[in-house]
């Protein structure tokens, strides 16, 4: 059918093995024989090229001629489609759109396809298409758009949210969504809890196992993450049980905690990029204060043990950090270092978190209780190092290979 709006206008779809010079080829042609290039786009793809570009040929131009011998001279092949008004851009209501992001085995199509089946079904078109991995596909964002008719609020957008964290359960991988903004490319502050986050296990519960009250500790700590009790109050009751501990030997257990796995290279990359990176703990200052210093963090806020004459008296000093005082922390560091709240990232792992999540730009639960990933962003489930975080920013792993 011939298009009256643009007669002389045409879709070129070029693809084959990728080369330099390809591009500088055929933009060529079209400036020495008087074509308009209307838009262009191209991506490589192990060294595939598929290359698509919207070009006005007037009737007296020789360029699509000209096109044809360089692409066949080339070994390419090419497409060529008129051009349909409307089918170029997607409409205003379209737009802003989410980036789904998919970690894990992707390798046998099996997860791709349900997560694209489901997209489908929820209207959701996907435009590009980006793997995060260099070897084995483990992997991909997937850009896409709503449909006009789409609400697409808070709470649609955690309902949404919701629905693909089962699904990544169902499959056995993580899967997060987010809205496909200028702020989801531009974070520049990271807060983290400590305990079960930057580091392995709950360093309280260690300390109990010192003063023999570990099983008493525990129990209290699994039931405040889990939000079962309240933060202050909990604290309150496990330091009372540390009376009388030796504060030398638990300074010197705090030196034989272990990272996260991965937690050292997350700070590393984040510290290179300008990132500022901090820790917001219920736990306490000695022990936080040391993560500081040794991994060169920005900021630490934790509590304060009373100590007195070398031991442990079982009371705290100063102001508790809980839930509210974390959110508060993370609102503070954003003002010293005049960064936006959408450009902050938050990432915990227990109820004691879930205000410093929601307050910002990105709240990741890390291998989280129920009910912080409820109301996180994203959930990371079936990856234990820390440093896959970076993917969910938008880093790919040629990213982090240049930065490495």
């Amino acid at each position: 059918m011939p298009n009256h709006a643009f007669p002389n206008r045409i879709v070129l779809h070029v693809a084959g093995v990728d080369r330099p010079g390809v591009t500088s080829r055929l933009t060529g042609i079209i400036a020495n024989e008087n074509a308009q290039l209307v838009n262009i786009g191209q991506s490589v793809l192990h060294g595939y090229l598929t290359l698509s570009a919207i070009v006005d040929i007037p009737e007296e131009s020789n360029a699509l001629r000209q096109i044809l011998f360089a692409v066949s001279e080339l070994g390419l092949r090419l497409e060529v489609s008129a051009f349909q008004p409307g089918a170029s851009a997607p409409p205003p209501a379209r737009v802003p759109g989410l980036c789904v992001t998919a970690l894990g085995d992707l390798a046998d199509g099996a997860a791709v396809a349900r997560i694209t089946r489901e997209m489908a079904s929820r209207k959701m078109n996907i435009g590009e298409i980006r793997s995060l991995s260099e070897e084995g596909l483990s992997g991909l964002e997937l850009i896409c758009d709503l449909d006009a008719s789409t609400e697409l609020g808070t709470a649609e957008l955690s309902d949404l949210r919701g629905n693909f964290l089962r699904l990544g359960s169902e499959l056995g991988i993580d899967i997060a969504v987010q809205r496909d903004d200028i702020f989801r490319r531009n974070k520049r502050l990271v807060c983290m809890d400590v305990d079960s986050t930057f580091v392995r296990g709950e360093f309280i519960d260690e300390l109990a196992g010192l003063a023999g009250v570990k099983e008493r500790v525990a129990e209290i700590t699994a039931r405040a993450m889990r939000g079962e009790l309240n933060f202050q109050t909990a604290l309150t009751e496990r330091v009372k049980l540390l009376e009388g501990l030796s504060f030398g030997r638990a300074k010197e257990l705090s030196e034989q905690v272990e990272l996260t796995p991965g937690a050292d290279r997350f700070v590393k990359i984040l510290k290179s990029l300008g990132f500022r990176v901090g820790l917001v703990s219920g736990g306490f200052d000695f022990f936080v204060d040391e993560l500081k210093s040794r991994h060169g963090l920005d900021f630490a806020f934790s509590n304060e043990l009373e100590v007195q004459d070398g031991v442990i008296t079982g009371r705290l000093q100063g102001s508790i950090v809980d839930g509210a005082r974390k959110a508060q922390v993370l609102k503070d560091m954003a003002k010293v270092y005049k960064v936006r709240l959408e450009q902050t990232v938050a990432i915990g792992d227990g109820a004691n978190d879930m205000l410093m999540l929601q307050q910002a730009g990105l709240g990741i639960a890390f291998r989280a209780k129920p009910k912080l990933q409820a109301v996180a962003d994203m959930s990371l489930n079936h990856h234990e190092r820390l440093d896959t975080l970076l993917f969910l920013m938008g880093f790919t792993s040629r990213d982090l290979a240049s930065v490495s």
